[in-house]
């Protein structure tokens, strides 16, 4: 040991205290503390299949990851960075500055950022690449390799940054002590026990090293200690145990079940299963190594119950710690939060577990709020021991975006998962969370090219870490489905009949590399489905001709604008009915008492008297997640997978007696133009292929589900043997469709991760380094919008400013209370006030206005409501305030909100002399 270098490295700082209070961290304590923080994470929180997938014995990974731990920072040791963090802390500068020299200015002091400083050390010091590459890794980026210097000539190209002048030795001197701590504390003798890593297990360890430090970060864990102290080793290990203890981290799942039989899933659900999830239950049963289970069947059918008891048999079998249950929306993700709410009390007898609603607007969801602990005053949870029927929490560490999949049980949307495959930031910290769960993926046909080019990346990372993955559909086309396989097994799927098999309902699973399936015989009753077109002028004549004895209709178009056009010739034409809207363009509080009205009048449980004479127009946010029962239906024409969700809200309840006579058999009525041109807002949302295909196979009659996979096949099945002939028109329309698809792929190919590699005979080239170059910057609501195409959405909150200046929420949301507009809001008002969220539409996010629509609305915030972004759940968000006829001005055009039909709007000029 040196003995002056062993001192001089006691005297090195790692943190100051960012309120100025004086306090600091020497670096050696900082090292220690995230050292201790992932041996615990390794041994206590780690789930089993994360350890194997890292593929080292378990002894070496607890010593692994205290070495990095304890090197994590090296690039602090440079005369560089103590020169910076030292100025706050002049009794600490003048401790150090007795033995060394510390200039007040630098030539280029970025070029050794410590993160690359790290690195670059351990690689001076004889470290594996690999090793070295996940320390110059985690701060959410890997290093890159020769764009101004490559790492491994820094020291010679930087040297005034590393040790200044004259100054080499004893920081190369203390480097080596830094190292020889390092190995000890670890178990090492020298850094050429090290291993070297494969490029997986570098974003792993990266994501857990990413973790503990901010872990050890923290000061409500970590405290800082007066700058007079340099720390003392007796502190140790008792300060990362208290800090461990009052952490709190839930434990991993551990389901009980290696297998389920109808007995268990009975006593799960409440119900026995039915042929299908009997099914699922015999196919997870028999699969020896879990992989990818493919579930398509009608829509009703209880998909969900299946898919969640087989991931509790792949959780048992795999040893993951959590579930990942991924859907297509916020309203999707909303709607089912509550039924794996009561399935995760279930997996929670014995243990606490951490759950989390994942998406953009989960902390604005009423139910997940109740989860959160009711108390602020520490960061140590309640005694749940004696609480043994509060099993899930929202846990506080999770509660961070970056920190979303960390939990034990996720619910969100699909966005988190194509996440995992967008180079971005703290990437490592997704993909940590995701290894160690069982992935579902719900409605997994209803993407398009550009989401689906991440979901087959994020499903290729899956499959390199094991993780069982279950996608469930009720409209998959075979082709599609072949692509998801080969995804997750990297590609290399071997050919056979299940690529274009049309059994339905079908299980398609992998077990190791063999691809196998089974069709389920089905013996739950089925529906008949009548079928007519229908023009948009006999549309009420039809409603009326229908609705005569009574019951109720549902009207699905494509467009919000569309639908609102349509409820108004209804409640025109119609005043003896009641016509209710459902779309996307209401507020959140409005869409979410639309939903309880909907599903309490079209539900299981609702009466021939809620349901009589009731009309509800809506647009493609009725395909999916409500389970709402229409006797009669009105679709507009969609791509056909889509037409076939929409009917699936058609006598959803196939044994429901009190249905008007004339109303006892389904029917549906498919709106078109009558001729062969295609409705424009229609082909703007779906192109003229899918929709002229759709149009050409749609029979007169649809038996549900066994006409499912032949219409659907057949409408996307046009590769080989089409049953459609060719024109020229045809041609034109999917070669139109093609180039399209062609640009999503290749846009999406900007920000895709790299699929896993692995140099199997030259393993020091497994490193990260320029792993990720060239990624999506911006914050967590970019990264959502970078992976779904299309113009970036624009939401407000939408308020009341009344013309004595005074703000308000709307009349019937608060009771239309007041808050003040000259001072930040309080965090319940805040809440409330986030609450008030509404995506404009599609008109408002267009490349030629968007940048208008945003300087108005920022302008306007600026003069008029310029506290609330102090406000920390209103900093960044756009408030549009309405006037006492709830109308505004933005952008040339005129809003109006309305309780009934939502957002509407027009433009400017169109407004002459209208009054508005």
């Amino acid at each position: 040991m040196d003995i002056q270098a062993a001192h001089l490295v006691r005297l090195l700082a790692g943190k100051s205290d960012p309120s100025g209070g004086g306090g600091w961290l020497p670096l050696w304590m900082h090292a220690r503390d995230t050292a201790g923080i992932l041996r615990h994470l390794a041994q206590s929180w780690l789930p089993e299949a994360v350890r194997h997938t890292l593929g080292l014995e378990e002894e070496l990974l607890y010593k692994l990851v205290i070495f990095l731990g304890m090197f994590h920072d090296g690039g602090k040791m440079t005369v560089g960075f103590q020169s910076s963090i030292l100025r706050q802390l002049p009794e600490a500068w003048e401790r150090l500055r007795a033995y060394l020299s510390l200039p007040d200015t630098f030539l280029n002091r970025s070029a050794t950022p410590h993160a690359m400083a790290s690195e670059a050390i351990l690689l001076e010091l004889g470290c594996p690449p690999g090793v070295a590459s996940v320390v110059g890794a985690h701060h959410g980026k890997p290093q890159q390799d020769g764009l101004n210097d490559f790492i491994s000539e820094q020291l010679e190209n930087h040297p005034e940054n590393y040790w200044g002048h004259g100054q080499e030795a004893i920081w190369r001197a203390m480097w080596q002590e830094m190292l020889d701590s390092a190995l000890q504390e670890s178990g090492f003798s020298d850094v050429t026990e090290l291993p070297d890593l494969t490029i997986p297990a570098e974003l792993l360890l990266t994501g857990l090293l990413t973790m503990a430090d901010w872990i050890a970060s923290n000061t409500t864990y970590f405290p800082l200690i007066p700058v007079e102290e340099t720390g003392r080793e007796t502190d140790y290990p008792a300060r990362v145990e208290r800090a461990w203890e009052r952490l709190n981290l839930t434990a991993p799942w551990e389901s009980p079940y290696n297998s389920m039989d109808a007995g268990a899933f009975r006593q799960q659900f409440g119900f026995p299963p039915n042929s299908l999830q009997q099914a699922v239950l015999e196919a997870a049963d028999n699969i020896s190594a879990p992989g990818l289970l493919i579930i398509e069947a009608q829509m009703g059918v209880g998909k969900t119950e299946a898919a969640l008891a087989a991931a509790e048999v792949f959780a048992n079998r795999c040893q993951t710690g959590g579930l990942f249950f991924g859907l297509p929306t916020q309203a999707t993700a909303n709607g089912i939060f509550d039924r794996l709410m009561d399935w995760a009390e279930t997996q929670s007898e014995d243990m606490v577990h951490s759950i989390r609603l994942a998406h953009g607007m989960a902390e604005l969801n009423a139910e997940y709020r109740q989860l959160f602990p009711g108390h602020a005053t520490t960061e140590e949870d309640a005694d749940r021991n004696n609480d043994p029927e509060s099993g899930v929490l929202v846990h506080r560490w999770f509660q961070g975006n970056r920190q979303a999949l960390l939990a034990d049980f996720v619910i969100g949307t699909v966005d988190q998962l194509l996440m995992a495959a967008l180079k971005q930031k703290h990437l490592m910290l997704r993909q940590l969370g995701l290894a160690g769960k069982v992935v579902v993926v719900d409605e997994c046909h209803a993407y398009d090219t550009y989401m689906n080019c991440y979901l087959d990346r994020a499903l290729t990372w899956l499959g390199r870490y094991q993780v069982p993955v279950i996608l469930l559909s009720a409209t998959l086309p075979a082709r599609r489905r072949a692509e998801l396989v080969n995804a997750y097994l990297g590609g290399r799927a071997e050919e056979g009949g299940w690529q274009t098999s049309r059994g339905y309902p079908l299980l398609t699973w992998t077990d190791g590399r063999q691809v196998c399936q089974r069709t389920v015989p089905l013996t739950e009753p089925g529906k008949t489905v009548q079928m007519a077109p229908l023009t948009e002028d006999r549309l009420p004549a039809l409603l009326q001709e229908k609705l005569a004895q009574g019951g109720c209709a549902g009207v699905i178009v494509n467009a919000v604008r569309k639908a609102q056009a349509v409820a108004a010739q209804l409640r025109q034409t119609l005043p003896e009915y009641e016509v209710l809207m459902f779309h996307a363009q209401f507020l959140m509080p409005d869409r979410a008492e639309k939903e309880r009205t909907l599903l309490r009048r079209l539900g299981k449980h609702s009466t021939p008297a809620e349901r009589d004479r009731l009309i509800v127009v809506g647009t493609q946010v009725m395909e999916q997640s409500l389970d709402i029962d229409f006797d009669f239906l009105v679709t507009e024409l969609c791509p056909m997978d889509l037409l076939l969700q929409r009917i699936g809200r058609l006598h959803r309840r196939v044994d429901r007696t009190d249905r008007p006579l004339p109303l006892q058999t389904a029917q549906c009525a498919v709106l078109d133009t009558g001729n062969e041109s295609f409705d424009a807002g229609s082909k703007a949302v779906y192109g003229e292929w899918l929709l002229w295909r759709t149009r050409q196979l749609l029979p007169r009659t649809v038996a549900l589900p066994q006409d499912i996979p032949q219409l659907v096949q057949d409408t996307y099945g046009w590769e080989e043997n089409d049953v459609l002939p060719q024109d020229a028109d045809s041609v034109r329309r999917r070669e139109e469709y093609l180039l399209k698809r062609g640009k999503q792929e290749q846009k999406a190919a900007a920000f895709l991760i790299q699929p896993p590699t692995e140099h199997r005979l030259r393993p020091r080239r497994n490193v990260l380094d320029n792993w990720m170059n060239g990624e999506q910057k911006g914050t967590e609501a970019a990264a959502r919008a970078a992976v779904r195409d299309g113009d970036p959405s624009v939401e407000v909150l939408l308020m009341v400013r009344y013309e004595d200046g005074s703000v308000h929420f709307l009349p019937w949301q608060e009771e239309g209370r007041a808050v003040a507009a000259d001072c930040p809001p309080c965090q319940a008002d805040s809440v409330s006030i986030a609450r008030q969220r509404l995506r404009l539409p599609g008109y408002f996010s267009k490349r030629w206005t968007v940048d208008r629509v945003i300087n108005e609305l920022e302008e306007q915030n600026r003069r008029l409501l310029p506290e609330w972004q102090q406000a920390p759940m209103l900093k960044g968000e756009l408030v549009l305030l309405l006037d006492e006829n709830l109308t505004a001005h933005l952008s040339q055009t005129v809003l109006r909100y309305d309780r009934r039909d939502g957002l509407t709007w027009q433009k400017e000029e169109a407004d002459e002399g209208s009054g508005i």
